[in-house]
């Protein structure tokens, strides 16, 4: 599903040094950070459809923090009204396979409007840094909460493109970014086993330093990009079962955002039988 993250929970040195090249610059960012965090919190969880900011990495300004809006919001939409109505569920995520399709978002659509996607990918691709992300895993009809994250607890790197929005009437504004996602590696296969029909099993695209060199690099082409970004290998990753990550509050799923989401959880009934055998193991 990859629309639940996790981000600036742990030292935000850790962000910082991956970024700044000098004591100086890393100094400069890690303030910025702590800046963010005092306002925003750290986030232990959040879903796309809270919409929060996330800390942004642009191909113009690439050594300094940005903080845009989780989900793109296209020129047509005239205000946050209107957005908030009718569009909080879409252009939150972005898939490699179809971001350069110009035609592609009419065509679904059957109308002629301003494509979202292809212009910000030509021209505003970015970096989104997270410390993971988590995903569902079905068996039978229960489902439980896997937090992804890289094997060595460094942050990720996420490919995603941004724009600027800006209301009819001139008076709202604002940065938005929708994350890319990729084919999933057997390990985010194995988490995502129940995805939708239409797309197959997916994960966000996570990048290593030459992904995140190409990915910013403006004067690759669409072609070169799609070669460049490759499914992140499942070596560098791990996943775990966490607790709910949603409680259920009369009609409304509310998001919980504490620690304790990225505390690994035993759950004694989690297994699976492999294809080729009949007794149960571990998940993973």
């Amino acid at each position: 599903m990859c629309y639940d993250v996790s981000y600036l929970t742990k030292k935000h040195k850790k962000y910082a040094e991956h970024i700044g090249e000098n004591s100086s610059e890393m100094d400069k960012l890690e303030k910025q950070l702590e800046v963010f965090v005092k306002s925003e919190g750290p986030v232990y969880h959040t879903t796309a459809f809270d919409h929060r900011k996330l800390p942004v990495l642009t191909s113009l300004n690439p050594k300094e923090f940005e903080f845009y809006y989780w989900g793109l919001i296209p020129g047509f939409v005239k205000d946050l009204d209107q957005y908030n109505q009718r569009y909080t569920a879409r252009y939150l995520n972005s898939r490699i396979e179809t971001v350069f399709d110009e035609k592609m978002f009419n065509a679904k659509l059957n109308r002629d409007l301003d494509n979202p996607f292809y212009k910000s990918a030509l021209e505003r691709r970015c970096i989104v840094m997270l410390d993971g992300y988590f995903d569902w895993h079905w068996q039978g009809k229960k489902s439980y909460n896997f937090h992804i994250r890289r094997t060595d607890d460094e942050p990720m790197f996420i490919a995603a493109i941004w724009r600027s929005w800006q209301s009819k009437g001139g008076s709202e504004r604002r940065d938005t970014v929708s994350l890319i996602t990729t084919d999933a590696n057997p390990l985010c296969h194995k988490v995502h086993n129940r995805p939708k029909a239409s797309e197959g099993p997916r994960q966000l695209a996570m990048l290593d330093r030459a992904m995140k060199e190409a990915w910013l690099d403006v004067d690759l082409t669409p072609e070169q990009l799609q070669k460049a970004v490759k499914v992140f290998p499942e070596t560098q990753l791990e996943a775990f079962p966490v607790k709910k990550l949603f409680e259920q509050h009369g009609r409304s799923r509310v998001p919980l955002n504490d620690p304790e989401c990225l505390i690994e959880v035993n759950h004694p009934e989690l297994s699976f039988e492999k294809p080729d055998e009949s007794s149960q193991t571990s998940l993973f």
